[in-house]
């Protein structure tokens, strides 16, 4: 029965042709073998875990019987532990009121699963205090030293989340929305209301491979929590912690830390779990402190509740400001001139950045690296590094967007090509030197024979366009260049053959001068108005602006050939 139970394990999917282990293909949505390609889809998974539940019920019923176990709760807090009889703690150890016994545990209330304790609560307190007199000179290294006293072990309860959740991303500056999904394999989200989720996530990942099918003798002589959230609560912090794996492929594709990721689940498939925890919970000055040690592998994270807040929009507005100063002090040849200039600039971009844009604010949690521990007799050792222990659920988001036949598929979205970056030179240098370029072309086709073409043109005569125009082609660099742009991206649709393929309408992504006024760009309805339209329906101002750019255009090009 035992050795049946260990091959029905939910969390292990094998192919069901050549019986090798099957991966989650995020791209496809689907799992499939490495070794013939064969699909085992999702509703394998679906249909393991019911088998999977019906057995280890059975099991674990079978198991409780002479138990000699104790519920304790906490009128407080609310926290529900389990003790060995006769040796439950007379306080919580989570906010230290005084535990009331409750009736005796009902097995339907045990999880499916556990991961055992590796480390020895010695060798963990040693641990925890090596990092903490590392570490003494930040509020997280001095509080805990402050409250090590109540470093406890206890097998803490998780959701095993598995299934489809999907998310719309906003980027600061920008009024573009974007989709992307992916598929919860393997997700651990803690169910006790009174630790910080965020922190705990921070000291996986676990090593899954060591998990086993619940039985009493692990918890024997062992603290043991029961949930204590309910299922909507528990849906929330799954989609919390989904938000913290997203957010690193989100701020990457986006290029930004200001990005807004609002979550939301498909059909979630959850089993309970128990898995080894080391923890101090205390009130610390002003706060608190949760320090959490992965009792597997030995890795650590620590809060205090401080947060770090950043407003990404002010390197924009710096970086900017500094270009534009070099680029004027250098056609100026003077420094004090380009600075003088850039003030104008300078008042537009704070403007601009400033408008859309959004205080981010990250909680602050001090981990080690991902650990994994091992022993070589009596001694423990733990290895820590980026690849030690790779955590075999990838929940990396994959972008999607409609193609041109109006299918949801996987693609590569780009905001900076080398044709974008072309076309936006070429758009720039046309704008400025407008009225210099349309008298080249009247100066050429009227020379006369033995004239010399600089005879009769003067390009700085220009100089009442190159002041206006220098001002648009700031608003375009800013505006047009780092906000319209994410609003206008390059698709690349991600074919089954790993190849990528532009889709999207090409007026969809036109970055022009022009464009950034609205001009050629498609409304609502497919629309799209032209220069003439778009001056009219700004009313008299419009047609005052376009009059008065025209007249000065012709003015300069005259200008320059007389």
């Amino acid at each position: 029965m035992e050795e049946t139970r260990k091959k029905m394990n939910p969390l292990r999917i094998f192919c069901k042709n050549c019986g090798a282990p099957a991966g989650f293909d995020i791209i496809r949505q689907t799992y499939s073998c490495p070794n013939c390609g064969q699909v085992s889809g999702i509703q394998e998974v679906e249909r393991k875990m019911s088998q999977w539940r019906d057995l280890n019920k059975k099991n674990i019923k079978a198991d409780s019987a002479g138990q000699a176990l104790e519920e304790h709760s906490c009128p407080t807090c609310g926290a529900q532990v389990i003790f060995k009889a006769g040796e439950a703690s007379g306080t919580c150890d989570f906010c230290g009121s005084k535990l009331i016994r409750k009736d005796l545990l009902r097995p339907d209330q045990m999880p499916e699963l556990i991961i055992p304790f590796f480390i020895t609560p010695e060798e963990a307190k040693k641990r925890m205090l090596e990092w903490a007199h590392e570490n003494e000179k930040t509020p997280e290294g001095e509080a805990v030293l402050a409250n090590i006293d109540q470093f406890k072990g206890y097998y803490l309860p998780y959701q095993l989340a598995r299934g489809p959740v999907a998310a719309t991303v906003t980027r600061d500056e920008t009024n573009r929305s974007y989709y992307c999904d992916g598929y919860l394999d393997g997700t651990a989200v803690n169910t006790s209301k009174q630790l910080d989720n965020l922190t705990l996530n921070a000291m996986e990942p676990f090593d899954w491979s060591e998990a086993r099918p619940f039985e009493y003798g692990y918890i024997a002589g062992q603290n043991v929590k029961l949930s204590d959230i309910s299922d909507a609560q528990t849906e929330k912090r799954i989609l919390q912690e989904v938000e913290e794996d997203f957010l690193p492929e989100v701020e990457r594709v986006m290029q930004t830390e200001g990005v807004d990721i609002r979550l939301r689940s498909g059909n979630l498939l959850t089993m309970p779990v128990l898995l080894p925890v080391y923890f101090i919970k205390a009130k610390y000055k002003d706060t608190g402190v949760t320090a959490v040690m992965n009792g597997q592998t030995g890795r650590i994270a620590v809060s205090t509740g401080r947060e770090k807040k950043s407003r990404p929009w002010l390197w924009n507005w710096f970086l900017y400001t500094l270009g534009t100063f070099l680029l004027l002090t250098f056609l100026f040849g003077n420094a004090w001139v380009g600075l003088y200039i850039t003030s104008v600039p300078f008042i537009i971009y704070g403007v601009m950045f400033s408008q859309n844009g959004s205080e981010v604010v990250r909680s602050i949690v001090l981990k080690t690296e991902a650990a994994k521990a091992e022993r070589k007799g009596n001694t423990l050792s733990i290895a820590e590094g980026e690849d030690v222990l790779e955590n075999p659920y990838d929940n990396t988001p994959v972008f999607r967007e409609r193609n041109d036949d109006g299918k949801l598929v996987p693609v590569h979205l780009r905001f900076y090509p080398l044709s974008r970056m072309i076309s936006i030179i070429v758009n720039t240098f046309v704008t400025v030197f407008l009225p210099a370029i349309i008298a080249a072309f009247f100066r050429w086709v009227s020379m006369k024979e033995g004239e010399k073409f600089m005879d009769s043109f003067s390009p700085g005569y220009g100089a009442a366009w190159y002041c206006i125009a220098f001002i648009i082609a700031l608003l375009y660099l800013s505006k047009g260049l780092r906000m319209d742009a994410f609003d206008h991206p390059f698709i690349y649709e991600i074919l089954e053959n790993g190849k990528e393929k532009l889709i999207g309408d090409s007026d969809s992504r036109k970055l022009t001068v022009l464009s950034m006024f609205g001009v050629g760009v498609k409304d609502e309805n497919g629309e799209s108005w032209g220069l003439i339209k778009t001056l009219r329906m700004m009313g008299g101002m419009g047609l005052f602006l376009g009059g008065a750019l025209l007249f000065i255009l012709i003015g300069s090009t005259a200008a320059i050939i007389m």
